[in-house]
């Protein structure tokens, strides 16, 4: 399997990552909107990482698995943990008191485990689709 190189539409997700970044930050606190960052920020850092170290790489079945395994993974764990310092970056910016709940943010952290694992077998499975009957 040859991991794909430059993709065009990376630069036009980023794109429209800045573009709701920018407007995020004004907002007040929103569970659903915070979530939405943490997970974009997550997948664009992902997305750009993976282009920059596996782009055109030459895998075999088991590492293109192992990859698309660890990718996942990555991407729950680091949605989650991404979307609490993205809470705490929204209370800090607005300053005028907390803009969760402890409930919202205790919500978050419990997810962490769910989210990875959610992750890891989403990647797994990913990963045996796109494989195309390669051996």
């Amino acid at each position: 399997m040859v991991f794909p190189g430059r993709r065009p539409y990376l630069k036009w997700l980023t794109a429209v990552y800045i573009l709701y970044a920018l407007i995020w930050i004004p907002l007040e606190g929103n569970l659903v909107r915070v979530v939405v960052m943490g997970v974009g920020t997550t997948a664009v850092a992902l997305a750009h990482l993976a282009q920059r170290f596996l782009g055109g790489k030459t895998l075999t079945r088991t590492q293109w698995l192992g990859a698309t395994a660890v990718l996942g993974l990555l991407l729950g764990l680091g949605s989650s943990l991404l979307t609490l310092l993205f809470m705490a970056v929204k209370t800090g910016l607005h300053a005028h008191g907390p803009e969760f709940t402890l409930q919202q943010i205790a919500w978050v952290w419990q997810q962490l485990p769910l989210w990875s694992l959610a992750g890891l077998i989403s990647g797994l499975g990913l990963g045996m689709i796109t494989m195309n009957g390669e051996r």
